[in-house]
Formats: C-alpha cells, structure tokens, sequence
C-alpha cells in the first residue's frame, strides 16, 4: 500500500502550472481508482517493479519541528516546519530567524537529493512550490461517537508516510 502511494505522490508538484497535478491528486482520492489500486496490492508477493518508488537514504540529526496541541474544547492544531537539514540553509536573518534549505525538496536534473529519477512535476521553476513531505496529521472520530483523539507529525522526506501509518 505504501509502495502505490509513494508512487502516486511522486507524479504531484506545484498544481499552480500543470493540469497533470490536479488530475494526479483528484485520482488518488477517488473511489473508483482506489478500488482498482486495491486489486494490486497482494499479501503473498511485492508489487510489480514498473511501480517507480523513491529511494530516500537516512538522514542524520533532525530537520524538523514539531508542534501538536490537542484543548479540551474539540480543537487540535498540527503543525510541522521544517528546515530541511540540520541548521537550514545556513542563513540566518538580522531578526535571528533560520531560513530553511527548501530548495533541496525539488527534483534536480542529475543532482536529485535521495538518488531518484526526477520528476518534471516537481522541477524548479519561477514561482513554483516544491513537493513536501511534511505530514501534520489529526486524525477523530466520526461525527457523533465517541473515542480518543490522535494528533501527531513526521518528518524525514519519503519516510514520513510510513511513520505516520505505523503510530
């Protein structure tokens, strides 16, 4: 299941400029497409190679913060910043605010951080946001019932995703 959603979310970018994105992302919440992704994923063998999976190698130190509050009054807030390496950018503003290194989220011709095959959605260009994986999640119960709230964030490129399934 990972493996097709890690797949799936390699063809995303900045939709701002590519029609392609939004078509992407419309199909990855559709029914329809979930139903014949379903089909492929089989308990007693791997997925067929053709499925194009980044490779992200581990990293060292931490990159990211982390604020997670749940209130009493039904209200939760997730939010994750990330700097992209230890110390960002390495650029501090006269206010003493560490800039991130969010340049490096873009696929780079023959440069491509975590080795894979870069994507031309998520090619820089002028004005154009790179793809994240920063996954601020909140996840309760249906409207009406009863149960324990969960609010909780990850980070560390293509990893996030699976962090997240495994809490």
């Amino acid at each position: 299941t990972l493996k097709i959603a890690l797949s799936l979310a390699s063809n995303l970018g900045d939709p701002s400029g590519d029609v392609s994105v939004t078509h992407t992302a419309e199909g990855m919440v559709s029914k329809s497409e979930a139903n014949s992704l379903r089909q492929l994923i089989n308990e007693s063998q791997s997925l067929p190679s053709e499925l194009r999976v980044p490779h992200s190698p581990p990293e060292s130190g931490t990159a990211a913060s982390q604020v997670l509050v749940m209130g009493p009054d039904d209200f939760i807030v997730a939010v994750v910043s990330s700097l992209n390496r230890p110390f960002g950018s390495g650029i501090v503003t006269p206010s003493g605010i560490l800039l991130n290194s969010q340049m490096l989220d873009f696929s780079w011709q023959n440069k491509t951080m975590n080795h894979s095959i870069p994507r031309p959605q998520n090619l820089i260009e002028p004005r154009k946001r790179p793809r994240s994986f920063l996954l601020p999640t909140i996840v309760r119960p249906s409207e009406g019932m009863c149960g324990t709230y969960l609010c909780l964030g990850a980070n560390n490129g293509d990893r996030a995703l699976s962090s997240i399934v495994q809490v």
